[in-house]
């Protein structure tokens, strides 16, 4: 007996390592997918606009006034005709949906949004939105993940893997952060850290990268330069916290901002969007820089270039204009204009205090990292995304001070969780789950499926013999269509009533004596499942149903047996 549980024991871990194996394979592939869409994705947008533009990113103040107005106009026209034309189940998307989609309805992400979020975020980038396309990406990115899981036929945990899998690989492909896309899966998307998915997740996140890289090239959205040696200084530390304040009230203000815009969501698309086109329009006309993603005013600042407006009105009509834009629903994302408003408010700061020209790239970084841990409370995202952006590990120490700082505010002095939280928590939805649903998700129906053997509605007395020998408790055989159960041991007192007499339930077929089970004894009739993606999905069965045991058709052609009582008890014993 004792060899019997060792073995089932080393059978139970190579199994385990088995799931692990096929998860890492299709992690690799999910990143692999990741990374081409994403190169697609980059190709769409900047193709365009290099054409137009005569550079890659936001060059949107070289064109012409009547241009800048007239492709804003046009892409808030062109949106509002699309988005009439769909059903309103296809207007859902960004990263709310997919926290919303992996919480209510296990991860599953239809196509046909994945296809609208591509073409609608392409649409207002190159129009030159305030809107980034890291949020969209994540979307298309999880897609990609969902739909693999649903081909493999992965259970629950091995779809969210899969999830976290293609939303890192996004994250990695567009900024080219390996280790913060793996982070802001966990950080964003789970709200917590899941060392269960961490091998795949990394996998993917790291095949992305590369594919990004090698397609595409290095991404230097912007010039940093070297960062110098960060001396530790009182007047360093007086600009941080300044810095800190102005961030916590430039993500206050980008917030509630969404938040007041978001009681407008009950107005016509058309409306909404002329609303945007309005505001964008006039942007475009006095201030260009604020269009786009705005990689453009920052770079141009970190070179050293000086702009004839004031770098706090471009701050704060970028953060007004973003947040219309993404407020209003136009289907855009929000972590690029985020970043670099932080970027812009950090020069700021170093401007005030008059730092020499090496410290204001030093400053930049530490307002991205500020400005993207408040908004979307992903304090090691933020932190690792700046490290790996600039290969340096100099501005370690003064990062985590605003980082943690700028987090603190956020929550102590406004209350404010995430935007992708706050924005879910307005739709009556969690961005999380409870831990009981967790557990239930994380684990399959095998730990309380009890075998069964799978006999013919006719079996030989021979083989009803051999039955006392068998250590399965339950006889499963398919009459008129329905499938009926019995256990093990009523099949064997219903062999001895021979020694009585012939029963009317023997039969002879061949030359071999059959027991009709049908016949023989008292069964019950079940009903027959495919196997659910995990415990939850079979609980919420039985809830639905009421029916005490069903039985479940397991991978492998096998069946199992699940009661509601040995349900029960191995949820008591976990407890």
């Amino acid at each position: 007996m004792k060899a019997w549980k060792l073995k089932e024991k080393w059978s139970t871990k190579a199994k385990s390592y088995d799931d692990l194996l096929i998860l890492s394979l299709l992690g690799a592939l999910c990143g692999l997918l990741s990374g081409l869409v994403m190169v697609l994705f980059y190709a769409v947008i900047y193709l365009p606009t290099r054409y137009f533009l005569g550079a890659d990113f936001d060059a949107f103040e070289s064109l012409p006034m009547v241009w800048r107005v007239g492709l804003v106009i046009a892409s808030c026209v062109v949106l509002a005709g699309i988005l009439t034309l769909l059903p309103n189940r296809f207007h859902k998307v960004g990263v709310p949906y997919v926290i919303e989609r992996l919480n209510y309805h296990g991860g599953n992400l239809p196509i046909m949004n994945g296809v609208v979020q591509f073409f609608s975020a392409v649409i207002a980038l190159i129009g030159g939105l305030s809107i980034g396309k890291e949020g969209p990406a994540v979307h298309l990115g999880a897609t990609l993940g969902g739909f693999l899981a649903e081909k493999a036929k992965l259970p629950q945990y091995g779809v969210e893997t899969l999830l976290a899998c293609g939303v890192a690989g996004a994250i990695s492909a567009i900024f080219q952060t390996p280790l913060a896309g793996v982070l802001f899966a966990f950080e964003v998307i789970f709200l917590e850290y899941r060392q269960r998915y961490v091998l795949p997740v990394l996998l993917s996140s790291v095949v992305a990268a590369l594919i990004s890289h090698y397609v595409i090239g290095p991404l230097d959205l912007f010039s940093i330069g070297d960062i110098s040696s960060v001396v530790f200084s009182s007047d360093l530390f007086v600009t941080c916290f300044v810095l800190v304040i102005f961030i916590v009230l430039l993500s206050a203000l980008f917030l509630h901002a969404q938040k007041v815009l978001w009681h407008l969501s009950g107005l016509s698309v058309w409306w909404r969007f002329l609303l945007v086109a309005a505001a964008s329009s006039l942007a475009a006309m006095y201030l260009p820089e604020a269009l786009g993603s705005g990689y453009r005013a920052l770079s141009q600042l970190l070179s050293g270039d000086l702009l004839v407006y004031s770098l706090l009105l471009l701050i704060v009509v970028k953060t007004l204009l973003t947040a219309l834009t993404i407020g209003l629903g136009i289907p855009g994302g929000m972590i690029g204009p985020t970043f670099i408003i932080g970027g812009l408010a950090g020069v700021q700061a170093a401007f005030i205090f008059n730092h020499g020209e090496a410290d204001i790239a030093l400053f930049a970084l530490l307002g991205m990292a500020a400005m993207m841990a408040a908004c979307f409370q992903a304090p090691l995202t933020a932190l690792v995304a700046i490290i790996e952006m600039t290969h340096s590990s100099e501005a370690i120490v003064p990062a985590l001070f605003v980082i943690v700082l700028a987090c603190l505010l956020m929550r102590v002095f406004f209350h404010q969780e995430s935007v992708f939280a706050e924005r879910l928590s307005y739709m009556g939805m969690s961005s999380n789950i409870s831990p009981f649903q967790r557990y239930l998700r994380h684990h399959t129906v095998k730990p309380v499926a009890e075998a069964v053997l799978l006999l013919p509605a006719s079996v030989p007395l021979e083989q009803v013999k051999d039955l006392a020998s068998n250590v399965i408790d339950y006889v499963i055989f398919e009459s008129d269509g329905r499938w009926q159960f019995v256990r093990r041991v009523a099949l064997l007192d219903a062999l001895q009533t021979l020694d009585v007499g012939p029963q009317s339930w023997l039969s002879i077929a061949d030359d071999e004596v059959t027991m009709n089970l049908s016949l023989a004894l008292e069964s019950t009739a079940i009903p027959l499942i495919d196997e659910p993606s995990s415990l939850e999905a079979m609980l919420s069965w039985f809830q639905k149903t009421g029916l005490p045991e069903v039985l479940v058709s397991l991978s492998g052609s096998s069946f199992g047996l699940v009661s509601r009582h040995r349900l029960d008890q191995f949820l008591l014993k976990s407890e």
